[in-house]
């Protein structure tokens, strides 16, 4: 009795597994949940958006499964391109509009619908403000007569804020900068900007560099009557 030939029975389950998977990707009528790219453009100039922006559209789409493998194994894919005209009354993505612009990139599939996870978006008008930087000196404690001798060097005196307009209307007009509670000699640090901690806000500087010299005062000061 003859062996059987385990490799030649191999060979030919893989030809069969080929074949029919080479078969049952040419046939049409599949249907596939496809992630793609999407860039949200709108004027940054004069709005920004208060929550993160969208990067990505969900939709299912209809093929073959040639077509649909292509797209699942795709990287690279050039985002679609979502344009806001008025941002500030625009409060989600149309997605009859991106199933137009999803159809027009993927022409050798059929886009069946968007499904609209996340695609709600928020814009507020961008706010540029100028703020003064000012060091505060009222709780610092020096070394038992001694004082400041020297002009307090502020650097940068001034820093430029912008950001969403209901955040910016916490943005005074002069912030004032923070010291040590205890100095006892001569003073040259940064120091960070305490500004709105949100992340829509941007500064042109995050820290301010603050020096001065302390001396002693040889005879006390007088007394105001």
């Amino acid at each position: 009795m003859m062996k059987p030939d385990w490799k030649v029975a191999g060979l030919c389950f893989l030809g069969a597994l080929l074949f029919w998977l080479m078969n049952a990707l040419n046939k049409q009528g599949y249907s596939t949940r496809l992630a793609y790219p999407l860039q949200v453009a709108y004027d940054d100039s004069l709005y920004v958006p208060t929550s993160p922006l969208p990067r990505q559209i969900q939709a299912n789409i209809t093929g073959s499964g040639w077509d649909l493998l292509w797209r699942m194994i795709s990287l690279g894919n050039e985002p679609i391109r979502y344009s806001v005209i008025n941002p500030l009354n625009t409060k989600f993505i149309n997605t009859t509009s991106l199933t137009d612009l999803l159809s027009s990139r993927l022409q050798e599939t059929q886009v069946n619908y968007i499904i609209a996870d996340s695609l709600d978006i928020s814009f507020e008008r961008r706010v540029v403000k100028t703020v003064k930087l000012v060091a505060d000196t009222s709780r610092v404690k020096f070394p038992n007569r001694f004082v400041i001798s020297t002009v307090i060097n502020v650097i940068p005196q001034t820093v430029t804020v912008e950001g969403p307009e209901s955040a910016m209307k916490e943005i005074p007009s002069i912030i004032q900068i923070p010291l040590p509670r205890k100095i006892s000699g001569d003073f040259d640090e940064q120091i960070p900007i305490p500004l709105v901690s949100q992340p829509n806000i941007n500064a042109t500087a995050q820290q301010v560099n603050v020096s001065f010299e302390i001396a002693e005062l040889l005879s006390p000061l007088p007394v105001k009557k």
